[in-house]
């Protein structure tokens, strides 16, 4: 069936279209709200990275929790080491040790660590381990807030379940403060372009039950397939966007038609002409959607599908529902006229503009490129990063937990990264701990690593500790057995005396002495422990003697040593943590993860891996970028062959997505200048991260890209038009840039208002990506259509439309039966 066969169908059907729509959106107001409830955070792996790896032995081999939540308590004024604060800290802590899905609780108390003490003394935290999943303890997250609040101490739940769920109640307070500001001005600026509140209305309506639809089609994608929170608000971002925008380009068509057709073939020539566009339109922003599934990570993927389906659902929407609107609404559709004239304001700027680039081209593209040179130049000192609860807003408990954590603590210490070693034998033999040492010292010769953890670092302190016990035990032990034998000696003395009359017999006192102290060295040797044989306490400890001292039974079963075996032995694997010098969501934490890496492996170890938080950000990284040249060949690839296919012209789509390239790049420029330099911080409300997220450039693109192709399409299918039509190629050029002009705007100032509403919302990412849509959709609308895109084409005049020429693409016969009135 053609565009045109699917005008005149929807209008014969209208009634039956409308109806089925009714039904689709009854359906979608009752879940659409409930979607939040369905989504999921995180979504960062997938990849069996090596991270990830390391990750999942963690899990399975050492017994870590697979999720956790950190208590922040801060005293103010009160000293963490005083014994209120401990006993305050107990109080609240203890209703949490009833929960059974808790598996442990860490704190300064229990594990007499200093590291769980601030710098100032007054704030320390509590690590609380889950024996369920993350999306399960982020159920709990909420009982766990109300149970740990006091009078005395101020508490703030941080992790990685309590951000994800901040992140889902800043989403969804996101859409409603973006929507209560975007449609308002929506409607203003369509009332403005079309004079009419009738006309103004209709895209309004689409644009909602495009939204409606796909958040309630979304609600039952996400009961069988992981979907990111983020889906919420790129959905409606998208939907409200391209859902006005298209049904602003097919009313102001319908407009058009109505002065020359009746209502029947004006709404059929409106699909053949407009619909067509918006298909293709759509079609294009599909492609650029559909390249992140070409990423691992559930995060990317399931944005790409709700993507994919919230332009799909708009376009649906603008080929079915509005035509079956505008059949029932009709010539009505100009009622409730509030200025004269169905031109576009501005229509004769854009006149004169035409001219003008059609006398100038060279001075025009040469004007462009230094402006769009300007606006790139951000970009190529960009530093990619990955943000966690830093992307909240800092009035979220999880952001101000973070926050006081990375202040006040040593933060590096407590995500540190993980050196899973494979041994062929025990670690803790003496071959084991002297494979153990010599990895710990070439990791720490790294340079960057301050210190390392492991069974052989934790049991050289308790040999150590051992063994300077047994000698201090022995000192004593000897001190108080000199003055019993003393008195022993003393006693025999005093008796000898009573026995020959006050005299002692020659040798006597030395004999006695000499039998006291054997007896008393003898009762010493039974007494004290011994130190294993091989064991020197005054030398710097060998491997050979640690494992020696920790076979000791007492040591063996002392609390810390069998803490440490928990921690550090599974098997024949051993665990080294390393502490960066740098922060652990810096470049610097990143390439000392690839310097560890870098690290031989001394003889005794068959292999490691490195993970923890900046390996995994690592590898997230690496993948990301990996797998994106993939993604952009498709884009790139795919476009290019439907606009090959839409317009028959070789060189039109080579120039549709060069263009496009530069107003992305424009747009990853603002986003440096503003997110990663801090500029307009305070007026979007921000903290400056000094770095960009490493997921925006990839969204950025393949959503940016195919919304910012829109205005190319609707414009050349214009200039394809007059073309076709039997223009010249520069008349065609002018016409087609006067004709679009008012309405492109219109819609790309919808875009900007829509999407820069959520430049305004909370959540970093989200403001990111609002910010740069509205910039790409600015300058694709402004620089590169009115002048760029026209001055090209000037430039290559016939050449524009080959090999197609001026054979047929836009095709609006006339009914064969009599038309409809």
């Amino acid at each position: 069936m053609s565009f045109y066969g699917l005008g005149d169908f929807v209008y014969r059907r209208r009634w039956f279209v409308l109806l089925a729509w009714a039904l689709v959106l009854a359906v979608g107001a009752v879940f659409a709200p409930k979607l939040g409830g369905e989504l999921k955070g995180g979504g960062f792996d997938g990849a069996n990275s090596e991270a990830e790896q390391v990750q999942e032995v963690m899990i399975e081999d050492f017994g870590v929790s697979p999720a956790t939540l950190t208590v922040v308590f801060d005293g103010e004024g009160l000293p963490v080491r005083s014994e209120e604060f401990r006993r305050e800290q107990e109080e609240i802590l203890e209703p949490l040790r009833d929960l059974e899905e808790v598996r442990y609780i860490a704190t300064y108390r229990t594990t007499d660590d200093e590291r769980f003490v601030s710098d100032d003394g007054e704030k320390t935290y509590a690590v609380i381990g889950f024996n369920v999943s993350i999306d399960e303890t982020q159920d709990l997250v909420g009982e766990v807030r109300e149970k740990v609040r006091s009078d005395t101490l101020e508490t703030y739940v941080t992790g990685a379940p309590a951000v994800y769920l901040d992140i889902q109640a800043a989403s969804n307070e996101d859409i409603r403060s973006a929507e209560k500001y975007a449609f308002p001005f929506a409607i203003l600026i369509l009332i403005v372009a079309f004079g009419t509140l009738v006309a103004a209305g209709i895209p309004v309506v689409i644009g909602g039950a495009s939204v409606v639809a796909t958040l309630g089609t979304l609600y039952f994608i996400a009961g069988v397939y992981d979907m990111s929170i983020f889906v919420l608000t790129i959905s409606t971002m998208l939907g409200l966007g391209l859902g006005i925008d298209y049904a602003l380009f097919a009313v102001s068509r319908f407009r058009e038609e109505l002065e020359d057709h009746s209502v029947h073939e004006a709404v059929a020539r409106t699909v053949a002409t407009s619909g067509r566009s918006i298909f293709f339109s759509g079609l294009a922003v599909l492609i650029g959607l559909s390249g992140l599934l070409f990423f691992p990570f559930m995060f990317l993927r399931s944005i790409g599908v709700g993507g994919a389906l919230v332009v799909g659902v708009s376009v649906l929407a603008a080929l079915t529902l509005l035509p079956a609107l505008l059949s029932v609404i009709g010539t009505r559709v100009n009622a409730l006229r509030i200025r004269r004239g169905n031109e576009a304001p501005g229509t004769w700027l854009f006149g004169r503009a035409a001219e003008f680039v059609m006398r100038r081209p060279f001075s025009v593209i040469l004007i462009v490129g230094t402006i769009l040179a300007a606006l790139v130049y951000p970009v190529f000192h960009m530093k990619l990063a990955v943000v966690e609860a830093t992307a909240l807003p800092v009035r979220y408990e999880s952001r101000q937990g973070d926050d006081i954590l990375k202040a006040d603590f040593d933060y590096a210490s407590l995500t540190p990264m993980e050196v899973v070693a494979t041994l062929p034998n025990d670690p803790t033999s003496a071959a084991g701990l002297a494979s153990v040492r010599d990895l710990g010292e070439r990791i720490e010769a790294t340079g960057e690593v301050t210190r390392t953890e492991s069974i052989y670092t934790v049991g050289r302190t308790v040999a150590r500790e051992y063994i300077d016990g047994v000698a201090e035990a022995e000192t004593e032990a000897r001190a108080e057995a000199d003055r019993q034998v003393e008195a022993a000696v003393q006693d025999q003395l005093d008796t000898l005396r009573g026995q020959f009359g006050g005299v002692l017999p020659p040798g006597a006192e030395e004999g006695v002495r000499q039998e006291a102290e054997a007896r008393s060295e003898e009762r010493l040797r039974e007494e004290l422990p011994a130190l294993p044989e091989g064991v020197n306490s005054d030398a710097e400890l060998t491997p050979e003697e640690v494992s020696a001292v920790l076979a000791v039974p007492e040591v063996r079963d002392s609390e810390p040593v069998q803490q440490a075996l928990d921690t550090f032995v599974s098997g024949d694997l051993a665990l080294i943590q390393a502490t960066t010098r740098a922060n652990p969501y810096t470049e610097a934490a990143y390439e000392t993860v690839a310097e560890t890496r870098a690290v031989e492996a001394p003889a005794g170890v068959e292999g490691f891996q490195v993970g923890g938080l900046s390996a995994g950000q690592s590898d997230f990284i690496t993948t990301l970028y990996g797998k994106a040249p993939y993604a952009v060949a498709f884009v790139l690839a795919v476009t290019y062959l439907v606009l090959l296919f839409t317009f028959r012209s070789v060189f039109i789509p080579l120039k549709a997505v060069f263009v496009n390239i530069l107003s992305l790049s424009a747009s990853f420029g603002a986003m440096v200048f503003v997110f990663q330099d801090g500029n307009l911080s305070n007026l979007l409300n921000f903290t400056p991260l000094g770095f960009v997220d490493a997921t925006l450039p990839v969204i950025m693109f393949c959503t940016i890209f195919g919304v910012s192709m829109d205005y190319e399409v609707f414009l050349l299918s214009r200039m394809r038009e007059a073309y076709e039509n039997g223009e010249s190629n520069t008349a065609s050029v002018a016409k087609g840039l006067t004709s679009t002009a008012g309405i492109i705007t219109s819609a790309a100032l919808i875009i900007i208002v829509v999407t820069g509403a959520f430049a305004f919302t909370g959540i970093v990412i989200t403001k990111a990506i609002g910010l740069g849509l509205a910039v790409a959709v600015f300058v694709d609308a402004t620089i590169i259509r009115v002048l760029l895109v026209p001055a090209t084409m000037r430039v290559l005049g016939d050449w524009n439309w080959w090999p197609g020429g001026r054979r047929k693409t836009f095709r609006a016969e006339p009914l064969k039966s009599k038309e409809t009135p």
